[in-house]
């Protein structure tokens, strides 16, 4: 009782609180990488297909209309302008990941041009050929922040943090040119891209991103491959330990509070196979993996994972630096299989820190999945609580007959029990900062790497990512699933060995406080919902864009003019507090115009947030936004107003249901609600 007692607390605390500084700002503390911060959510925009499809790129190649009825995958169009990504509120782009060709990757058209808008400016803050962005020639955006397609195998990725205090718009310029682009020798411009983005609550103090300005402490904390990247200059523990076949070894057993900052150990590659390690944080499993699993390195790597958290260093060191808090009790023990050959003598290297832990930081968790299947998707971490996923690091391969088609398979999220995904990416080596297949072989970054390429189908592909400043945020469940093969209706039968590295809390860090359906006339009466004066509304059964889609049947509503009008009585309301619409995105053409317009929330007449435009997709129509929202501490009545941004390429605003969700509260137990339900998943 008194440990669910504290956990109580301890989310109530933590959805209130942040962490010193920016979530993404992750090299100034290693406090910050293990902070959970409800107030942060962190997306994905993509170029994955509509309708489940295998071509998850902009623009049409060869394949015809039949097999991709809608090519274009920009937000919309404005002049001679596509979107890729158009938000509102303070927030960051911090991965912007892209690759181009056919077949295999290629240069980038030097007539496409980037061109980044920052706080409603009328003109460009960042305005520059886009593969600029990548090649090293245009400061910040040069290594270890950006790469190109030789450095990141096929892939080209910037993580250079570009924050913004009000809002934020990327586009293209000649992504749809006519004429002949030099790389390919034909008119074919197939851009396939990523963007993660965090999203703040309004009225955070953010410094806008201003060209040129570069970020030497982020530069720096790169540059490490095996030493701490925090320098935080700590005495190891230093030991040499013999373990025998089958047995064990405890290397360390600290009560706390304190953290684990740094483990290392050295023992021969050849038996990272058969030690396994566990670690034990206060009671519960956080490790329990081999150790080519845990620190992303297969024996048979054909180059060693140098991850800036995780990895081998030159000296033949495994080392994470993953910091580990606990508040009572950490237990490190190896454990050896019984087939070792002989007893192995292991060096190791423990770095501890008795520091308080803050009531933000979250539990480390690295979870083994070891699986296959034949359709439809695997699922490569689910749970319930609050946290984010920091990193993964896998090894795939075909079950059955040789191919790489496995690796085409679309990574999808699904936070907070939403049906729409908030990441959906366009395939695993995308996923994992590549392109093609690796095609340039194996490489290893400080924040992705693909250790072993497969290079016919007939092996497996290891590979690693690290997400310190792009992690998969979630406030209440999530749910990572990797799609095997091209497309749900074209899998490849698939077989994954996946570790994902998470920071979490059993309790949500946010509830669910109301919400009503505007197609339920008492429900929406008690919300005193106002429909603008231009509504059009009818009933629609459409899909989300999850596999399988979930269906829904309910009443959709369209307006061209005017606001929509609503209100929420929540007692005992906790910041962050967030909106999420549901809505059709039937209308428009994909690429060119979008599914519904931005628009600024008002709550009791003060500017709370807003929604940013939504692409258009008449194949799944259902779709789901979240807008935090600043709202005075102690508001109980939420008199909620859309105004909806109308313009020529988005002309349209559509609703269907309103939530409100917030801050974790001991009120909702009052009823006998039971704590118990919101643990996390087995």
């Amino acid at each position: 009782m008194r440990r669910r007692l504290a956990a109580l607390v301890y989310g109530a605390a933590a959805s209130m609180a942040r962490a010193a500084g920016l979530p993404w700002e992750v090299w100034e503390s290693p406090d910050r990488l293990a902070a959970i911060d409800a107030g942060d959510s962190v997306l994905e925009r993509s170029s994955h297909c509509l309708d489940g499809c295998r071509y998850d790129r902009s623009n049409a190649g060869g394949e015809g209309a039949g097999a991709n009825p809608y090519p274009l995958r920009w937000l919309h169009r404005d002049g001679d302008e596509v979107v890729v990504l158009d938000e509102r509120g303070p927030g960051a782009l911090t991965r912007f990941w892209l690759t181009s060709g056919f077949g295999t990757s290629g240069c980038i058209d030097p007539a496409i041009r980037v061109r980044m808008y920052l706080d409603g400016a009328a003109t460009a803050a960042l305005d520059l050929p886009l593969a600029a962005l990548f090649d090293g020639s245009t400061a910040p955006f040069t290594p270890p922040l950006a790469l190109d397609r030789v450095a990141s195998s096929g892939g080209y990725v910037s993580h250079v943090p570009v924050a913004y205090a009000h809002s934020l718009r990327v586009t293209l310029a000649g992504a749809q040119a006519n004429g002949v682009n030099p790389c390919t020798g034909n008119a074919q411009r197939l851009l396939w891209f990523q963007l993660q983005h965090h999203r703040l609550v309004p009225g955070t103090p953010v410094t806008s991103f201003v060209a040129g300005h570069d970020e030497p402490a982020w530069r720096a904390f790169l540059a490490h491959a095996g030493d701490d990247p925090w320098n935080a200059m700590l005495e190891p523990q230093a030991a040499t330990t013999v373990l025998a076949p089958g047995g064990s070894a405890t290397l360390a057993a600290r009560n706390g509070p304190g953290w684990l900052r740094g483990l290392r150990l050295r023992l021969p590659r050849a038996a990272y196979a058969r030690v396994g390690m566990r670690v034990t944080i206060d009671g519960a499993i956080a490790v329990d993996a081999p150790l080519e699993d845990f620190f992303a390195s297969p024996a048979d790597a054909q180059v060693p994972a140098r991850g800036v958290f995780v990895g081998e260093d030159a000296g033949g060191w495994l080392y994470a630096w993953f910091p580990m808090p606990f508040v009572d009790a950490l237990a490190i023990e190896l454990v050896a299989d019984a087939g070792l050959p002989e007893a192995l003598s292991i060096d190791s290297a423990l770095a501890f820190d008795a520091t308080p832990v803050p009531a933000q930081a979250g539990r480390f968790d690295a979870h083994l999945l070891d699986a296959c299947s034949a359709a439809a998707t695997l699922v490569l971490d689910r749970a319930t609580g609050a946290g984010k996923i920091v990193g993964v690091a896998a090894r795939y391969r075909a079950d059955g007959a040789p191919t790489r088609g496995y690796l085409e398979g679309d990574e999808r999220a699904q936070v907070d029990g939403a049906a729409d995904p908030a990441w959906y990416g366009t395939g695993i080596e995308d996923f994992f900062g590549g392109g093609f297949y690796f095609d340039r072989g194996a490489f290893a970054g400080a924040l992705a790497g693909a250790t072993r390429v497969d290079a016919d189908g007939s092996g497996s592909t290891a590979a690693y990512r690290l997400m310190p400043t792009a992690p998969l945020t979630y406030t209440s469940s999530v749910k990572l699933e990797q799609e095997v093969g091209y497309a749900p209706s074209a899998a490849v039968p698939t077989c994954v060995r996946s570790m994902v590295y998470a920071y979490r809390r059993d309790t949500p860090a946010l509830v669910d406080y109301d919400a009503f359906e505007i197609g339920d006339a008492p429900a929406a009466a008690a919300h005193a919902y106002e429909a603008p004066a231009t509504a059009s509304c009818a009933p629609l059964a459409a899909r989300f864009e999850d596999e399988p889609p979930t269906v829904r049947s309910a009443l959709a509503c369209r307006s061209t003019g005017g606001s929509s009008r609503f209100r929420f009585h929540v007692a005992d309301a906790r910041r962050p507090l967030r909106l999420r619409r549901t809505f059709d995105a039937g209308t428009g053409t994909p690429g060119e115009q979008a599914g519904s317009a931005a628009a600024a929330i008002f709550v009791n007449g003060v500017a709370a947030g807003g929604f940013g435009p939504a692409p258009a997709d008449p194949s799944r129509r259902w779709h789901q936004q979240e807008a935090l929202l600043d709202v005075p501490p102690g508001t109980v009545d939420f008199d909620v107003v859309i105004v909806p941004e109308l313009r020529s390429y988005a002309p349209v605003f559509a609703e269907s249901r309103w939530e409100l969700r917030g801050g974790w509260k001991d009120a909702i137990f009052a009823d006998g609600l039971d704590a118990s339900a919101f643990a996390p998943a087995p």
